[in-house]
C-alpha cells in the first residue's frame, strides 16, 4: 500500500515538474488574425489584434478586374498573403518594390532590405511610395514617428510599429482625413 502511495505521489511530482518546464507558449488571445471584411461596406483586409480589429486596406479599385481580380478576389488574397507572412515571421517591414517588370507593395525582412515576398501589384503609372504611404493609415504612422521619407530613398513601413499605434476600428485619429484621401485606411485606387 506504502508503494503504491509512494509511487502516485512520484507520478504526480514528474508531471508537475514537467508542466512547469514547459516553455510558455503564447495564447491565441496575444496573436494577430488577417482577414476579408467589410470596411465602408468594402472588401478590406482588416487584421484582427488583442487591441482590436485593424483595417488595413479597403479594396476599392476595379482596374484589375478585367484580369479577374475583382475586389473580393484581392482582398482574399492579398489578406490570406499577410497571414502567411505573419505566420513565418517575415511580416517585419513593408515597402515598394519592383517584380516582373511591375510596380509592387511587398515585404521585407529589414530596414533598406529587398522584397521577400508579394502582397500585391500596383496599377501601372501609380507612385509606389506615395501609395504605400496611403496604405497603412499614414496618420497613425506620422503621429507614431515610423512614416520617415528622405528623397531618393524607398519607403519602409514597420509592422510591428504600425500594429501597435495605428487606431483600431471605432477609434478616430486627433487628425480628421477626408474620405478621397483614405478616413481609416488606404483605398486601393
Amino acid at each position: 500500500m506504502r508503494l503504491q502511495l509512494f509511487a502516485q505521489l512520484a507520478l504526480g511530482l514528474a508531471i508537475a515538474l514537467t508542466v512547469s518546464a514547459m516553455p510558455n507558449q503564447p495564447s491565441n488571445a496575444q496573436s494577430t488574425t488577417f482577414y476579408c471584411g467589410t470596411s465602408n461596406g468594402v472588401a478590406a483586409t482588416i487584421a484582427r489584434t488583442p487591441r482590436g480589429n485593424l483595417p488595413v486596406i479597403r479594396w476599392s479599385s476595379d482596374y484589375f478586374s478585367g484580369s479577374g481580380w475583382n475586389q473580393q478576389r484581392r482582398c482574399q488574397e492579398v489578406s490570406s498573403r499577410f497571414q502567411s507572412y505573419y505566420d513565418n515571421g517575415t511580416l517585419k517591414y513593408i515597402t515598394t518594390g519592383r517584380m516582373n517588370k511591375q510596380s509592387v507593395v511587398c515585404v521585407a525582412s529589414r530596414k533598406g532590405g529587398d522584397c521577400t515576398g508579394l502582397l500585391f501589384t500596383l496599377k501601372p503609372g501609380s507612385a509606389p511610395d506615395r501609395t504605400l504611404s496611403r496604405l497603412l493609415n499614414y496618420r497613425a504612422l506620422a503621429a507614431g514617428g515610423s512614416l520617415n521619407e528622405s528623397a531618393g530613398e524607398r519607403l519602409y513601413i514597420d509592422m510591428k510599429e504600425f500594429m501597435n499605434t495605428a487606431p483600431v476600428a471605432g477609434e478616430s485619429s486627433d487628425k480628421p482625413v477626408s474620405e478621397s484621401s483614405g478616413s481609416l485606411l488606404w483605398d486601393s485606387k
